[in-house]
């Protein structure tokens, strides 16, 4: 094998590792949007758990940002002072 023939085998290589590189790229970029869309998602259903845990929680407390229903609060009276713990 002479010197031309070595060089061109390795731009073959060269050429073949290239494409192979390509579509490792490729193939990365839609994995990481795929991980990027779950993960997106994971994140919302996170969210919405904590909150349901901070509204629901056991000793009955009631959050700020909560709406109060006035029988529960004993706002029936027509004051206007509201609840005096706020």
């Amino acid at each position: 094998m002479n010197l031309s023939d070595r060089i061109i085998a390795g731009l073959k290589t060269m050429l073949l590792i290239q494409e192979q590189v390509g579509r490792l790229e490729a193939s990365q970029k839609h994995l990481q949007d795929a991980v990027n869309t779950k993960m997106a998602d994971h994140e919302k259903r996170l969210t919405r758990i904590e909150t349901i845990i901070e509204i629901a929680r056991p000793d009955g407390a009631v959050l700020r940002f909560a709406p109060q229903v006035a029988h529960q609060t004993g706002l029936n009276d027509s004051s206007g002072k509201g609840n005096p713990n706020e």
